[in-house]
């Protein structure tokens, strides 16, 4: 395991003891959590997430609740669990009781350990259904929907928010407070509006009020948690239970034990090397091949470099090698050629180690960039 780095300024080792963070009769010891992410938080990246070390709860991407009855292919893919990835929720997205009742209780039958209900995603595709945030225009439709859903499965459902439609729609204290009494067991809730969709910040004191609004089920703080520094931040400012994060996993899986590590101890342990991100990266290429197939894992490898390639440093020719690979001796070879440059003890490629450009041939296609929607 990668060593220990100094604490960080202003936060003592112990500072965050915390009890158990318990869902209903879940309970671990992690606070930080993975978000779903539309496009990225399939079962090959869970996987990856384990093996950088997190412990906590994943989630499958958002799922429609009518695709998983109808047995959409891509939902089924989508849906994809395995016994490596607990404890993991299945979180879905509608607008029909009907619907919603009865792919939770398939969720239950493939052995999640919690449904969530997505009340927060600001994406058209998602709202235009009335779905996801629209959910939050109406507390108490969605709270009758909300029971219903609580009733007809026996393991925990939570639900993940954001603060209102708009600044002057504000409702997520309102709808937490009555989710808890019809026994949703935990909140999320991503400090924006739907209106912001993932402009500006977000707003630490609108979690804040989402805290204080529920008696006693946990709420997890979202948004910008993009370090260990910065959910800390969050932890004092709003007293939240623990942080989902979403976006900065894209680059760092990594950044989900750092972050755990720090509340626990008080430190955030050191950068891993860029061998040791090398060899996470191929897993996850590897891991895409098996479950999606080459042609996908090169298509989605292709877009991801770029994340990935923020924290290893100056590795354009690196970079662009995989964006132009044809298969996966393209993609190894390229990885077998930044292992051969580096020093074991780099956590970041100096400008000065690629001096010319790496040979590539040009790809069959080019994929476009994936969209990230996360709630």
């Amino acid at each position: 395991m990668i060593g220990a780095a100094p604490a960080l300024h202003g936060i003592a080792a112990g500072a965050y003891t915390f009890a158990m963070l318990r869902i209903g009769p879940f309970q671990t010891d992690c606070r930080v959590l993975l978000a779903p992410i539309a496009g990225y938080t399939d079962l090959a990246f869970r996987l990856t997430c384990r093996a950088a070390g997190h412990s906590g709860l994943t989630y499958t991407e958002l799922l429609h609740s009518r695709g998983i009855l109808e047995q959409n292919r891509d939902s089924l893919e989508i849906a994809r669990v395995s016994a490596d990835d607990e404890p993991y929720g299945v979180q879905l997205y509608g607008n029909d009781a009907d619907w919603f009742c009865q792919a939770a209780q398939w969720a239950q039958s493939q052995g999640a350990t919690l449904i969530d209900i997505n009340m927060g995603c600001p994406v058209d595709k998602v709202t235009k259904t009335n779905g996801g945030s629209m959910l939050l225009c109406d507390p108490d439709r969605t709270t009758r929907m909300a029971e219903r859903i609580v009733r007809s499965v026996s393991i925990p459902v939570t639900a993940k928010l954001r603060l209102g439609w708009s600044a002057c729609e504000i409702t997520a204290p309102r709808l937490a407070r009555q989710l808890e009494e019809i026994g949703i067991q935990l909140i999320t809730i991503h400090g924006r509006t739907t209106a912001q969709r993932f402009k500006g910040t977000a707003s630490l004191d609108g979690i804040a009020e989402v805290v204080a609004a529920v008696r006693q089920i946990p709420v997890i703080g979202n948004g910008d948690v993009d370090s260990s520094a910065a959910a800390a931040r969050m932890i004092e400012h709003t007293k939240c239970a623990g942080v989902m994060v979403a976006r900065a996993a894209i680059k760092r899986p990594w950044v989900l034990r750092e972050i755990h590590e720090l509340l626990t101890t008080g430190q955030a342990p050191a950068e891993p090397t860029v061998l040791e991100k090398a060899r996470l990266i191929r897993l996850h290429f590897e891991l895409m091949r098996r479950y999606r197939g080459d042609r996908l894992a090169m298509i989605v490898m292709r877009g991801r470099i770029a994340a990935y390639g923020t924290s290893l440093g100056h590795v354009k020719p690196f970079k662009e090698r995989i964006r132009l690979m044809n298969g996966a001796n393209d993609f190894h070879a390229a990885m077998d050629e930044l292992e051969r440059r580096v020093d074991p003890a780099w956590t970041m490629v100096p400008h000065w180690a690629f001096v010319e450009h790496l040979g590539a041939r040009q790809p069959d296609e080019v994929a476009d960039p994936e969209a990230v929607m996360t709630t």
